[in-house]
């Protein structure tokens, strides 16, 4: 970590007029590492930017349903939050376009509202509105009887990326079909196929060299969000704490302190762990939401019958 991106350890380097904050306590560098707001950027401290490619298993009839909308579409992005109370499934059909088509409901998916908000008088005609809100209905139909099974498969996608894999693919039988075959239920059920999207993460493989493997980071008290701890996922062990240091309100800083039993590792040897490495668990924490986040949307999109989104850039 650069000096440059550190709350100053001399006391009158904390005093200059450019130390935004106010004057905290001294830093060991042992255990503890103050890093100001403005440097608390993830994407400047991240492992290297990587393609990794997700199979999903989707019904061999989801391409087909978006057939009459498909040829009013430009580039669009389907956003789907279904909530426990009040769900939303939300259309940007073009993307050069302020145009949003919106499906919301309260409770059930049948009793949804359909609206269109746009900056154009009639970015859609009324035959074209009528195919929009039919294939939005149906989409919302299908992702909720699906919500479970999509959940399970963007934790299966964040596990096999954590695990080193390139290419996360779901379980299959000992008859595995080829990409892109269709398998059919002998019973008549719809069948399935492989759905392919190509997602860029900054999720790392494994540590050799540590020794922790996958690191969480939890809120001990979900009404306090500015104090997180991570935790070693196999053994549950506490790792180190990082708050959220605030000035009237407003967070100017973050605080990785190693908590006492583990600030020194085997005797005469290395510390088994040091702030540095809290800050990388925690950025490699939130690059895991992001490739959750990504994993998500692409399931979204080829379970609607659309092709995934192409990778998203978080560089800095």
């Amino acid at each position: 970590m650069a000096g440059s991106v550190l709350v100053p350890a001399d006391p009158a380097a904390r005093d200059a007029p450019d130390a935004r904050g106010p004057r905290p306590l001294a830093d060991d560098p042992a255990t503890v590492l103050t890093v100001r707001r403005e440097h608390d950027v993830v994407p400047e401290r991240a492992t290297p930017w990587r393609d990794v490619v997700a199979e999903f298993d989707v019904p061999d009839d989801a391409r087909a349903s978006a057939d009459l909308v498909r040829p009013l579409l430009d580039d669009p992005e389907l956003h789907w939050s279904p909530g426990l109370r009040r769900g939303v499934l939300a259309l940007l059909p073009r993307s050069t376009a302020m145009v949003r088509v919106v499906l919301s409901w309260e409770w059930s998916v049948e009793a949804a509202d359909f609206s269109v908000h746009s900056l154009e008088p009639e970015p859609f005609s009324s035959d074209d509105l009528v195919v929009l809100e039919g294939w939005l209905r149906d989409a919302a139909r299908r992702l909720a009887t699906e919500s479970d099974a999509i959940e399970v498969a963007v934790t299966r996608v964040v596990d096999d990326v954590v695990s080193g894999l390139d290419r996360s693919a779901p379980p299959r039988s000992t008859s595995t079909p080829a990409d892109d075959d269709v398998v059919n239920d002998p019973d008549g059920a719809t069948g399935h196929t492989t759905g392919t999207a190509v997602l860029g993460t900054r999720v790392a493989g494994p540590d050799t060299e540590s020794g922790h493997g996958r690191v969480d980071v939890r809120l001990p008290d979900p009404g306090d969000p500015g104090h997180e701890v991570l935790v070693d996922v196999s053994t549950d062990r506490l790792l180190g704490h990082r708050t959220t240091l605030a000035d009237e309100g407003g967070p100017w800083a973050f605080r990785y302190v190693v908590v006492g039993e583990v600030e020194t590792g085997p005797a005469e040897g290395p510390a088994d762990v040091v702030p540095a490495d809290l800050v990388h668990w925690h950025d490699q924490h939130i690059q895991r939401q992001m490739l959750a986040d990504d994993a998500r949307q692409a399931l979204v999109h080829l379970l609607t019958g659309l092709d995934a989104p192409a990778s998203v850039g978080y560089g800095g």
